[in-house]
């Protein structure tokens, strides 16, 4: 059973406690996005990581932000829009298909939203068609601990599991990172 973050909550996303255990900044230098550079930000919601992934690979790069719910990403285009960026495509998806070219994308993130997946193994076989070749992933997630945020216990997704996941599906795990005491950095390769 997937646990799927309801929309009408979104004020929750802007919360400053939820920026220090989910830094954006932190992910994005970790996964090494680079001016120019085509990143694909699935689960985008309000813009979390999709806005700050748009200013650092700047006007000669571009952002896919694809969610499932039009709500999150008509709070994601105003917000973009008050920031000037507009190297961003706001995507309503289906939760099995990614509308983008084979090989098109230099990085796919997922921020607090593999857990969410009905069909994760059909998404990440999605995610790894749209990769180039090498390009990589970074899916953030929940430790299999409580914290004051994040879903209930029973719905998060362990590191372990979702390894298994992304070898089943091709892709290369370079490491996982401790973000903080409540979510982890998985970060894979298109194998």
């Amino acid at each position: 059973m997937t646990h799927v973050f309801d929309a009408k909550k979104m004020a929750k996303l802007d919360n400053p406690r939820r920026k220090e255990i989910i830094p954006p900044d932190k992910i994005i230098e970790l996964l090494q996005l680079k001016e120019g550079e085509v990143v694909l930000d699935l689960g985008c919601g309000i813009g979390y990581l999709t806005l700050p992934a748009a200013q650092k690979v700047g006007p000669r790069g571009f952002v896919f932000g694809l969610d499932i719910q039009e709500a999150m990403l008509v709070e994601a285009l105003a917000r973009s829009r008050q920031n000037n960026l507009h190297h961003i495509a706001w995507v309503l998806t289906p939760p099995d298909h990614i509308s983008l070219p084979a090989e098109s994308v230099d990085c796919v993130t997922m921020v607090m939203v593999a857990h969410e997946i009905p069909h994760l193994g059909a998404m990440l076989k999605e995610c790894r068609r749209v990769l180039r070749r090498g390009a990589g992933i970074g899916i953030v997630e929940w430790n299999n601990t409580f914290t004051e945020m994040g879903p209930p216990l029973e719905h998060r997704l362990k590191a372990e599991v979702l390894m298994q996941v992304m070898q089943q599906q091709g892709f290369t795990c370079l490491e996982i990172v401790e973000l903080s005491e409540a979510a982890y950095l998985f970060k894979a390769v298109k194998g």
